[in-house]
């Protein structure tokens, strides 16, 4: 008897080249986060960036390093010692709200900074909204490439 609640054999097992393109994908999707963003502060007016449009992107960043840093089977708690599961569940979830963070500052500097104003399109606040999601998004792909290691997948 298993200790999981949900599992499905073989369904979602990606094999070698299946996490290979996931990594590959999950790559492509930041370098594009950032291109955007960066496509965003290019073609903006000047003196209108500042750092709370870098924030939201740099905080998600971080939060995807933190995530995608902690070993996956120390979240199991099958090591000896009952402390390390439990802090590499705290890091996990510090990773998230850093994401999480993250997202929401840039939905709020859209808000807030260029919807409010009357400019007919706010580029750099679609954009950093834009870059948050796709890291956020390249986060979860690069994390299910990597725990795809055995044949069956854990929900």
């Amino acid at each position: 008897m298993s200790d999981r609640v949900f599992r499905c054999r073989g369904c979602c097992s990606l094999g070698d080249k299946g996490r290979l393109l996931g990594v590959y994908a999950a790559g492509a999707l930041f370098a594009i986060a950032w291109w955007l963003f960066i496509d965003g502060l290019c073609t903006s007016e000047s003196g209108l960036a500042g750092i709370e449009d870098w924030a939201g992107g740099i905080a998600a960043t971080f939060g995807m390093i933190v995530i995608n840093l902690i070993d996956k089977e120390t979240l199991r708690g099958t090591d000896y010692d009952d402390r390390v599961p439990w802090r590499a569940r705290l890091f996990l979830f510090f990773g998230f709200a850093f994401m999480a963070g993250g997202f929401a500052g840039s939905v709020a500097v859209l808000v807030v900074k260029y919807a409010t104003k009357m400019d007919p399109v706010p580029y750099l606040g679609i954009t950093d909204v834009a870059q948050t999601s796709l890291v956020m998004i390249s986060t979860a792909v690069l994390w299910l490439s990597q725990s795809s290691e055995e044949a069956h997948f854990i929900l």
